[in-house]
């Protein structure tokens, strides 16, 4: 009985740490060219990790390296995301870490 109400008590604290470290979700849906949604990802979630790996995904297939990918999406016709450029999305959702991050970079 003891080992059943140890194991119960692990699966618990476990579970309870999964959910905690999922963290919020927003609900956002991508539609049209969902291969570079990556970058608007990044910006609903305000991550640079996100951000980052995008523009890894993106050497190659937009630019020779990551500098020039940055490049090509902030550009004025560039990526879009709901309808603006990546800046003015990324001040449309405060997302703060990563407006910094591309204003720095470009």
């Amino acid at each position: 009985m003891k080992l059943l109400k140890t194991l119960f008590a692990t699966a618990t604290i476990a579970c309870a740490l999964n959910a905690n470290a999922a963290g919020p979700q927003k609900n956002v849906r991508f539609v049209g060219d969902t291969q570079y949604a990556g970058f608007c990802k990044a910006i609903v979630l305000d991550d640079i990790k996100v951000l980052r790996s995008s523009l890894s995904r993106g050497v190659g297939r937009i630019g020779s390296s990551q500098r020039e990918v940055l490049r090509m999406v902030t550009s004025e016709d560039g990526l879009t995301c709901n309808g603006v450029n990546l800046l003015d999305f990324a001040v449309k959702r405060e997302a703060n870490e990563v407006r910094e991050y591309l204003t720095s970079r470009s």
